[in-house]
Formats: C-alpha cells, structure tokens, sequence
C-alpha cells in the first residue's frame, strides 16, 4: 500500500515522502500512530489541507537540510589511527567513528546517515558520504594519518644490525679456518721435506765415512 510519511521514519523516508509499505505495517502501526497518512481519498478538503502544510514542512526541512550541506561541505575532516610503516591501521576507521568526528564540529547525525562502503585500514584520503534528507546526499572526504612509533623501528634496526654483524664475524672465523685448513698441508710437505733432507745428509756422511775407512 502507499502512504505519506507525515515525519520522518528511519529507515523509510522523510517527511513527506510517498512510500509503499505492506499492509500490516501500514494500517496497523504507521498510520494509528500518526506518522502517515494513506496516499488515497485525496479528494477530501481536510486531506488536501493537511497535504498542502506537509508539503511547506517539506520544504522547509530541504531547505534547513540544503544549509548544512553547505557547512558539511566545507569541513575539513582529519583523523589519526596507530599504523604500520605500510600505512596499514591496527584497526579501522568506521561509520561510528566517522560520525564522532562530525559530532565533534557540531553535526549530530543518525550514525545510520554515514554511508561508508567499507571500514577504513589504511592511511589517506577516503571518500564517504553523508545523507541529511531523503533528497540531499553529500560527498565528503576524510584524511586518515597514521602514527608510527620510533622505538620499535629503532631496535628492530638495532637488532638487524647486530645479526648482520654476527653473521661476517661468523664469516670471517670461517675463512681463517679455511685458510688455515689449506695451509696446514702446506706445512706438513714442509716438514717432510726437511726430514727426506736431513736423511739424504746423514746418508752423505756415512758414505763419506765408510769411503775413508
């Protein structure tokens, strides 16, 4: 069935909007309690006038609402959120938080007003939008900085470093080792060199000496 909202219904419409409703909701909830009024019998003078002031309160809500678009339109949203050094949040920014924010300049919204694709978790510029009337949607934009701690960055640096340095002592002890595994062959020809020397010279002498005899 179709009504006319004769104020504003979350989730429904504003005032003044004609909607369709199923029956039930209609005649035994919306129209009993006074916020609507059936879209048919338009032909009664009572009706007609009742019409005649929602359609004034209509427009002069739009035009209140047409207002504070222009304020929400000139607002300059910031907000800082702990991160990564990605820019990735610990967390996310979302409509709630969002609507916080605009609380914080003085607008009081339904936080169900802050349209917001998706929660926010990264830093930037990001788009949502604000709906003040069934007829007056606005873009806005909001600049989410993260804030990076210092020290934790710092020691983990630290601690890179010092693995790093380990690791070329690490190296370094491995090449000594090396080198000293390729010498000690050297050394030990070395050695047997001068024992094959020594036993050519004392061969020398006993010939020399059995000569003489």
């Amino acid at each position: 069935m179709k009504i006319i909202l004769t104020q504003d219904v979350e989730n429904l419409g504003s005032l003044g909007d004609t909607v369709d409703v199923k029956p039930g909701y209609g005649r035994n909830y919306l129209i009993p309690q006074g916020v609507a009024l059936l879209a048919t019998g338009k032909a009664s003078k009572e009706l007609r006038h009742r019409l005649k002031h929602l359609a004034k309160l209509r427009e002069g809500e739009i035009a209140i609402a047409l207002e504070q678009a222009e304020k929400l339109k000139a607002l300059k949203l910031e907000v800082t959120r702990k991160a990564g050094p990605g820019g990735r949040l610990f967390g996310s920014v979302t409509n709630k938080d969002l609507n916080l924010l605009l609380k914080e300049n003085n607008f009081e919204l339904n936080r169900r007003a802050i349209q917001l694709h998706s929660p926010i978790r990264e830093t930037g510029m990001h788009q949502f939008y604000v709906r003040i009337h069934s007829e007056i949607t606005v873009p806005m934009q909001v600049q989410v900085n993260g804030e990076i701690g210092d020290l934790p960055i710092k020691k983990e640096s630290a601690g890179l470093k010092t693995e790093q340095n380990d690791s070329e002592k690490e190296n370094a002890n491995f090449q000594t080792e090396q080198n000293n595994s390729e010498q000690e062959p050297e050394t030990l020809q070395t050695e047997q060199n001068d024992v094959e020397k020594d036993l050519e010279k004392k061969e020398t002498v006993i010939s020399q000496k059995n000569s003489e005899g």
